[in-house]
């Protein structure tokens, strides 16, 4: 691992968290990925809501409070069309849900895609989600638990119908709250080192990975520095404006299934903290 006095891209030591993202493991068992976290050391974790809420709730707090590792974050996906009153009633509910497990398991974000936008223009679509999203808003607000929205990449319009951190951040204003950045999404994104750092103090999260240019298949991410993104530029830029929240290391696909998620999530965590000045 580079040494701080002689990269120069650490000269400072930054205290930023470093977390792994549950997507590489996101096929397991939830005690089987535990396991993996605690063979590797991996102290700080993100899961995802709907593996959570298969395996039970009670049997997930207690093999998560029995596993030693620490949890981040909850990921919460919202799906539904905008025209399917009851079935965003039933995950507004679910994310207030994922609120209280937050609380219960000591995570300190919720971070979730908005879901797609169906025939709605985006001002319609954004107008209709502020409005639900209101009362698990609220819910959040009580529980001490912060939410955050999520940039995604356009060709997942299923999942949301924010492509952009400026659109996101724009929709995070209106209800104050968070946003986590996923970086591989917004890469060439203009202006985004002005809208990051202009939005510094809203980042909860902000994730890496790797893209190799010209892959038609989604996802499909590689450990940072192993394809083509600029992403120890962006890092950089990111922590020199300011930013000193929690660095996650999202991977999932092809690549880091054939390479085995144990191997790829420790190489990936020693990209981050080699970005971040750490030498242990």
């Amino acid at each position: 691992m580079a040494d701080p006095a002689t990269c120069e891209p650490c000269r400072m030591t930054y205290g930023n968290r470093i977390c792994v993202s549950g997507m590489a493991a996101v096929s397991w068992p939830l005690p089987e990925e535990l396991e993996m976290y605690r063979r590797t050391g991996t102290d700080l974790v993100g899961l995802t809501v709907p593996k959570l809420a298969t395996c039970g709730w009670p049997a997930a707090y207690d093999v998560i409070g029995r596993s030693g590792v620490d949890v981040e974050y909850l990921v919460h996906p919202f799906t539904a069309d905008p025209d399917d009153g009851d079935g965003w009633t039933a995950q507004v509910r679910s994310l207030m849900a994922a609120v209280d497990a937050a609380e219960r398991i000591g995570a300190r974000t919720v971070y979730l895609t908005v879901g797609p936008s169906g025939d709605l223009s985006w001002e319609e679509a954004a107008a209709r989600f502020t409005r639900r999203m209101a009362p698990a808003v609220e819910h959040a607000g009580e529980a001490g638990i912060a939410l955050a929205l999520e940039n995604t990449m356009s060709v997942r319009c299923d999942l949301s119908f924010i492509h952009t951190v400026r659109d996101a951040a724009e929709l995070a204003r209106r209800l104050d709250v968070g946003l986590c950045v996923d970086l591989y999404c917004c890469w060439q994104e203009a202006g985004l080192r002005s809208t990051l750092r202009a939005e510094v103090d809203r980042i909860r999260l902000l994730q890496v990975s790797d893209f190799k240019v010209g892959t038609l298949s989604f996802p499909n991410r590689w450990v940072p520095g192993d394809a083509d993104l600029p992403m120890a530029r962006l890092l950089d830029d990111t922590l020199a404006d300011g930013y000193r929240g929690t660095v996650d290391v999202e991977l999932a696909g092809p690549a880091i299934d054939a390479e085995g998620a144990e191997s790829a999530l420790t190489r990936g965590v020693s990209w981050t903290a080699t970005r971040l000045g750490r030498t242990g």
